[in-house]
């Protein structure tokens, strides 16, 4: 069985990407789950591809593909304290940011900022985070507001391959990660030595718990292609020792 959780980055999906991904999709042995920071809507939307897991709000929220959702259930408590939240923070927003509302948890986008105008933003919108007792996370020019919930990607991952494929998922499934953000630490540490892990990242400074680094998304291209044609050859195999049984 292969697996391969994509950690979506924030652009839309190439279509060279989606052809690639569509192809793992219907392959009996593979099993196909994107985790993304954004919400589950924005992500299905953006990735558009069916019948594969998507995992939002760093996987707070899951849909599956026969429609099953998971919500965890630490959630809701803070409801109530997001509204005061947006509120605050949208009274600090300036010209090129956007606040956007993910459910549970909500991001200053700030990349469009002029330059010397970042850092001010980035103090003020992780002050105004803290205060309201949410957990500040530093994305690409980007801070994120999440609840305190002990849950993030690693946990999300876990989760997944766990209610997917049962308590012995590390014996029986090869795991393929490949993200390019700071939060896709939190799955390649808690999947270390059960995975192969690949970091998007055109600079070796960056610091990774990932086994393997991509330079760019070109790169991932070629990774996933390796990978089409690698599980089309063992499909191919297998029918072959089937056919020469039978014969």
């Amino acid at each position: 069985k292969q697996s391969h959780l994509y950690s979506y980055p924030y652009a839309p999906l190439s279509e060279d990407k989606k052809k690639l991904l569509e192809k793992l999709t219907v392959m009996p042995d593979v099993y196909v789950a994107v985790i993304s920071g954004r919400s589950v809507k924005n992500v299905q939307t953006m990735v558009g591809i069916e019948d594969i897991t998507y995992a939002g709000n760093h996987g707070l929220d899951i849909v599956h593909p026969d429609g099953t959702k998971f919500i965890h259930p630490d959630q809701a408590k803070y409801a109530t304290l997001l509204n005061d939240l947006k509120e605050e923070l949208e009274s600090v927003t300036v010209e090129g940011a956007w606040l956007e509302i993910k459910g549970f948890s909500m991001t200053m986008h700030y990349r469009l900022v002029a330059t010397e105008k970042r850092q001010q933003l980035n103090d003020q919108t992780t002050a105004i985070i803290l205060k309201h007792g949410f957990r500040p996370m530093k994305a690409h020019c980007a801070v994120e507001a999440r609840p305190p919930i002990e849950w993030d990607k690693g946990r999300a991952s876990i989760h997944l391959l766990r209610t997917t494929f049962g308590i012995d998922w590390s014996e029986r499934v090869r795991i393929i990660y490949v993200g390019d953000d700071t939060t896709d630490e939190d799955a390649m540490a808690a999947l270390k030595g059960m995975a192969v892990t690949f970091r998007v990242a055109n600079s070796r400074t960056v610091k990774t718990n990932a086994n393997h680094r991509l330079h760019d998304t070109s790169s991932v291209l070629t990774l996933l292609n390796w990978v089409v044609q690698h599980m089309e050859k063992r499909a191919e195999r297998h029918r072959k020792l089937s056919l020469g049984k039978k014969l």
